[in-house]
């Protein structure tokens, strides 16, 4: 069988491989070349004696605007060594697009960045190889076209390489990337040290390496800047981490084999992750930094918010940490841009495992993994060590977390116990803090409980309910037991009572059209401006925000039990789910049933009940709320209709056989309320006990009952403050309590 041979364009290449983010690529592909070449055996055995060396040249020229001032831009840029140079099986190396053959682990799509910002790459090497001194010139443009000479030389030469980049085909922000190169040489010795750092300074130490950075205008040297032994910095603090690779383990649920848990162990090999800590006086760095590195180059920036702070300075200097080791140097961890890192997130691996059940490419056992997760956890955990020493990281720190806890109403006994690392957002700090309370929490918990039933026990048996004096005995007892709750527990308590009756308040103030919205849509109603009043969604939103699912609401206005059911507000019917799971069955059956029935699927499923709560198994609860100047009385088919679309359409593991309606509203004629819905004595709401529920067929057989209750809003309110109040008074939660303890 032939092999079909397929060629792709430079120009290709870059759109398929994209463009780094890093406007720098360009230089940094280039000068790690030159640093690869100068540390090869090869090269060593081309001279017995050399000090390696590098030189990039940023080249500009300037042009007279119309105002006749000197406008700069970018001519070339050149990078020279002294290198191995282009030998014949590094430029067949050169010219192949991702060849996987050069050493340093290169993965060989690195040119490709240069073409994404330069027309035109030009080679100029004196190099030796097989005995023989040659000279090569050769010339690349990205549209193809590509020349070269090879000239054997009579006599012995001087390894050389220049590599001129031109023909700057970025975009104007990019150019000026570059031209702060021409505004101030240091800009460009910043970026130099941000890139090589760490790999100048191991070079400089085991091979003496120089570096010289010059800049040009219009062909004269303007400044230049060598980084040498001496002016190279060392790092002043090391720290070294491990990592670990991890396999999968597959845990069956023995009570329902469809549920598998994946639970990660960790073997060998273990990989070591180098942090370099270098203090750099504030003229050699614009900010502190922490730079992930692959072969001692940096990739991608970590992020380390405890140094980030605009314009940081720490005791008169920056700092720029590295982080290096094997695992970042292997090309398959790194993106094709060379400017990330490409490790797998250990929560999209289990997805995947668990997307792939059943089918071949499910479960190796023998698969290894090494996750972002956690090489992140390891660093950070190696930063704080780090970074243990600076005072003003470690101030601030303790002032963030200490203004954290007191927001929470957390101790700082509990915020110092609380593992907080440096690089820890405020979410994760908010998480550890309360990990840390909880933990406090659980230990104070058992020492109350432990007391409390040795009070109980000994205090119960004196009581006698027949006592005149037993109420009196029963509060005493209840005082001892209260008095051994700490005090943050009451603010919490307290807390949690006073946000309860601000929705009470705001309830009211909605009923009354008093919110600030609601009197902002009267003044542009009396402009004569086209306003939609939206009260309805104003009330709904106050107890259960709309087009949500699970998430936390105060339905305790309604029962207090309601804030404990699974459910969701203001989602289409065949969008409702249980536990995670459709409510009805597949939209095909569904469709097919209602076409048969003669029924318009957009009169059913694309209504939406203002909340569906699931309380348990073969049970439904459906609320409908209405605006204060809506007539209730006339939707009251309107939940039956929901209750009866479920009963029949629901999944089969799904039967409801009792549903519970809440229709609320505030206008309600009496009148129109019908003879089946009863008024509750001296009360302000009317039931109906039970209304059967039938199937959608010929049989109408009943399938489920319906209680339903008609209920104002204005006494939800009424009855929901009045709970509140008698809630505060039996937790013996004072007016005191509640004054300190305001939002």
């Amino acid at each position: 069988m032939k092999i079909l041979e397929q060629t792709i364009k430079i120009e290709n290449s870059c759109d398929l491989i994209g463009k780094s983010k890093d406007v720098f690529a360009p230089l940094k592909e280039a000068i790690t070349n030159s640093l690869d070449s100068i540390v090869t055996k090869q090269r060593k055995d081309a001279g017995d004696d050399f000090t390696p060396a590098i030189t990039v040249a940023v080249n500009f020229l300037t042009n007279k605007n119309m105002f006749g001032e000197e406008e700069p831009s970018l001519d070339f840029i050149t990078i020279e060594d002294n290198g191995v140079g282009f030998t014949q099986a590094n430029l067949a190396r050169f010219k192949e697009l991702a060849s996987h053959t050069k050493e340093m682990n290169n993965r060989g799509t690195g040119k490709i960045q240069i073409f994404c910002r330069f027309n035109e790459i030009s080679i100029d090497s004196t190099y030796y190889e097989r005995n023989i001194w040659n000279s090569l010139s050769a010339v690349w443009k990205k549209n193809g076209e590509y020349d070269q000479e090879i000239v054997e030389l009579d006599r012995q030469g001087n390894a050389k390489t220049i590599v001129k980049l031109s023909e700057f085909s970025g975009d104007a922000k990019e150019h000026d990337y570059f031209l702060r190169y021409y505004q101030d040489i240091d800009e460009l010795k910043r970026d130099v040290l941000k890139h090589f750092l760490l790999r100048l300074w191991l070079g400089n130490n085991s091979e003496q390496l120089n570096l010289t950075i010059i800049t040009t205008v219009n062909g004269t040297q303007m400044n230049t800047y060598s980084f040498e032994r001496e002016n190279i910095p060392a790092p002043d603090k090391e720290e070294v981490v491990e990592v670990s690779t991890q396999k999968a383990q597959f845990i069956v649920d023995p009570k329902d084999k469809s549920k598998v848990k994946i639970e990660w162990e960790a073997v060998d090999p273990k990989y070591e992750l180098l942090i370099h800590r270098f203090k750099m006086p504030c003229e050699d760095m614009d900010e502190n930094a922490v730079y992930l590195c692959s072969k001692n180059i940096m990739v991608e920036s970590f992020h380390f918010p405890a140094i980030k702070r605009k314009n940081s300075v720490f005791d008169g200097h920056r700092y720029l940490s590295s982080v290096s080791g094997d695992v970042f140097d292997k090309p398959e961890h790194v993106s094709q841009t060379v400017d990330k890192f490409v490790f797998p997130s250990k929560r999209n691996e289990e997805k995947r495992l668990k997307d792939n059940i059943g089918t071949q490419s499910f479960f190796n056992p023998e698969d290894e993994f090494i996750f972002w997760d956690d090489i992140k956890t390891k660093i950070n955990d190696g930063l704080k060590s780090v970074y243990g020493d600076v005072k003003e990281l470690k101030d601030k720190r303790e002032q963030d977390v200490a203004e954290l806890a007191k927001k929470y109403g957390i101790s700082l006994e509990d915020a110092d116990a609380a593992p907080i690392a440096f690089n820890d957002s405020e979410a994760e700090m908010t998480e550890k803090l309360f990990q840390a309370q909880a933990k406090r929490f659980a230990k104070d918990s058992m020492e109350i409980e432990k007391t409390y039933q040795d009070l109980k026990a000994m205090e119960s048996k004196e009581l006698d309910p027949t006592n005149v004096q037993y109420i009196e005995q029963l509060g005493e007892l209840t005082n001892k037991l209260l008095n051994m709750i700490p005090q943050q527990n009451k603010d919490e308590l307290a807390r949690y009572i006073i946000r309860r009756d601000m929705v009470v308040n705001l309830l009211k103030l909605a009923l009354n059209n008093n919110l600030a919205v609601q009197k902002e849509w009267a003044k542009e109603k009396e402009k004569g401006s086209k306003v939609r009043q939206d009260n309805e969604g104003i009330i709904h939103d106050i107890i259960f925000k709309r087009r949500m699912r699970g998430v936390p609401n105060d339905l305790w206005i309604l029962n207090e039990e309601f804030v404990h059911f699974d459910g969701c507000s203001d989602i289409e019917l065949d969008r409702l789910e249980v536990y995670g799971e459709s409510l009805l069955i597949d939209n095909e059956d569904v469709n097919a049933m209602l076409t048969s029935l003669k029924i318009q699927r957009e009169t059913y499923l694309k209504q939406r009940p203002d909340i569906f709560l699931f309380p348990e198994e073969g049970k439904c609860v459906l609320v409908e709320f209405k605006a204060p100047n809506v007539e209730v009385s006339t939707h009251l088919d309107q939940i039956q209709k929901y209750a009866r679309l479920i009963a029949n359409f629901s999944r089969k593991t799904l039967t409801f056989y009792q549903f519970y309606g809440f229709l609320i509203g505030e206008t309600i004629d009496r009148l129109n309320i019908p003879d089946r819905y009863t008024r509750v004595p001296r009360g302000n709401y009317w039931f109906y006990p039970y209304e059967p529920i039938k199937a959608i067929d010929e049989s109408e057989s009943v399938l489920a009952g319906l209680y339903q209750e008609i209920i104002p809003l204005s006494e939800i309110a009424n009855r929901a403050e009045i709970r509140n109040k008698s809630f505060a008074q039996k937790l013996g939660l004072a007016d005191d309590d509640l004054k300190e303890n305001q939002l």
